[in-house]
């Protein structure tokens, strides 16, 4: 697992709701870990292929919250030879007719609903949900408590905040934020960031 901070503890817990998974360890930047981490700490994450070498690994999981450096890693780990795995809390529901990625993260109360379709490295966090036929694009982070309607599409490294909530059709583009509470009613460019009720760009002057 690279990663070994707060978000790793809940994938963690995720992964080992798999039993075909057997953790063996994780890495971390600075090779260091939170406390109360339950997987040994391998030391840090300067050569993927060289660690899962002396560790036995052949497949691995991105724990890191932060959009891009999440993307990056598991690009690193592409290059390493590793497979990636997705981390699926037994406590998620996932329809059958969903599509899921590689090196994906449902946590608890996660719901994926038919035809979704979520790319790699996408988090669905804690009590998120994604209704049908929606498309998350790679490296996408759908936070705690937030809520897709139907056909919504979100694109590469967005991150939509915790209790948001988007309405039916709505196109959210590549690198954008929408803030933790916003209600989108609109389609959202590529970059920009959008808070309130309903969600609006978010000022230069504001903070």
């Amino acid at each position: 697992m690279v990663g070994a901070g707060g978000h790793a503890r809940v994938c963690l817990e995720a992964l080992r709701d798999n039993p075909v998974f057997d953790v063996v360890g994780c890495v971390s930047r600075d090779g260091t870990a939170i406390e109360g981490l339950t997987a040994a700490l391998l030391g840090d994450d300067s050569d993927l292929a060289a660690t899962a070498a002396r560790a036995g690994a052949t497949h691995a999981f991105v724990a890191i919250g932060d959009n891009a450096a999440r993307a990056a890693a598991i690009e690193r780990c592409r290059a390493a030879g590793l497979v990636l795995v997705n981390a699926v809390s037994r406590f998620a529901m996932v329809s059958s007719s969903a599509r899921l990625g590689l090196g994906v993260a449902l946590l608890p109360g996660a719901v994926v609903n038919a035809s979704a379709q979520l790319a790699d490295g996408v988090i669905v966090n804690t009590n998120a949900s994604i209704d049908h036929d929606c498309v998350i694009g790679e490296a996408a982070h759908i936070a705690p408590g937030s809520a897709l309607a139907g056909g919504v599409v979100v694109g590469a490294a967005t991150m939509v905040g915790m209790g948001a909530s988007v309405v039916p059709g709505v196109t959210i583009g590549s690198q954008a934020i929408v803030g933790a509470g916003a209600v989108v009613l609109a389609d959202v460019a590529d970059g920009v960031t959008v808070v309130g009720v309903p969600a609006r760009p978010r000022r230069r002057t504001e903070r």
